[in-house]
């Protein structure tokens, strides 16, 4: 059984948009059209990959789930090898969001990648907290962004989940039941959302003792021992240190990374940038989260 390279871009953007009219509407096709390309794809795999109701898209199946990721990697080879012994060569400018955190992944290798790839390509990279993203997203602000939310959010593309840990420096013990002072990143950040909702629901005490605009002075700060911070499991390096349940911390939720495109941006360039990063990001999730359970 073959794929369908066509069904399967489609897919994408219903998934990305949860909409089969807004999809249509990026491709130029009728919403019918883009239902029967649906259709195909659940008569291949002979599941259904999106849970509709009244005619509406709810959200992705366990099944659409994860031919989405697979769908990410098909694409981008597919592009790649076009682009390859293709003369259209890739170009335009995309302005691209990303959460503070990000430069604490591979990200600028992964933009350098991408660059030696399609040369012709000019980026502009914007660094802010993942609340803003998303609404300035929706503004068109960026032409693509990736940003954190709450699992089960539903918002943009979901590229992984990342379990959220209390995280300190080397020599830091927390006191039982004393006030914790927190190294948190400014207002609009997932993380910090998630930190002090988990202190409020065990009525547990907290100070604000350091804010940073960036991972590097978070990392410096909880190294230091000014505090506690929070942090996806995969973003813990040594020295820092994940602090587990026998420090007195609530449980903390897991996270979605995600992204979104501008309602005005659904040029080739940006979808082949989004898929790029997506497939970075996620391969790099599962191989940290590995690394860090040897």
């Amino acid at each position: 059984m073959n794929f369908d390279i066509d069904c399967l871009r489609t897919f994408l953007l219903v998934a990305d948009s949860m909409s089969f009219s807004r999809a249509g509407e990026c491709v130029g096709r009728s919403q019918s059209t883009i239902s029967q390309q649906i259709s195909k794809l659940e008569a291949q795999v002979g599941k259904s990959i999106l849970d509709r109701r009244k005619g509406r898209v709810i959200e992705l199946t366990a099944e659409g789930a994860k031919l989405l990721q697979y769908a990410r990697r098909i694409l981008q080879l597919n592009d790649e090898a076009f682009g390859s012994i293709s003369d259209e060569a890739l170009t335009g400018f995309v302005k691209l969001g990303i959460p503070l955190d990000f430069f604490a992944r591979d990200f600028t290798s992964w933009l350098t990648a991408f660059k030696r790839l399609h040369p012709a390509v000019r980026l502009e990279v914007e660094t802010n907290q993942s609340e803003n993203l998303l609404r300035r997203t929706e503004r068109s602000d960026f032409d693509l962004a990736f940003f954190k939310q709450d699992a089960g959010a539903k918002h943009g593309t979901v590229v992984l989940k990342e379990q959220l840990v209390w995280v300190g420096g080397p020599n830091y013990v927390p006191e039982s039941g004393a006030t914790v002072p927190m190294v948190l990143f400014p207002e609009g950040c997932t993380y910090r959302r998630s930190a002090q909702n988990a202190l409020r629901s065990r009525n547990r005490k907290w100070q604000l003792s350091y804010v940073g605009p960036s991972f590097e002075c978070l990392r410096t700060a909880a190294i230091e021992g000014m505090g506690v911070t929070v942090l996806g499991r995969a973003l813990v390096e040594a020295p820092l240190r994940v602090l587990g349940p026998s420090y007195g911390l609530p449980a903390l939720p897991a996270v979605e990374v995600a992204y979104a495109f501008g309602r005005r941006s659904r040029a080739r360039v940006v979808s082949e940038l989004a898929l790029f990063l997506a497939e970075s990001l996620s391969n790099s999730g599962v191989v940290k989260s590995a690394a860090s359970a040897n």
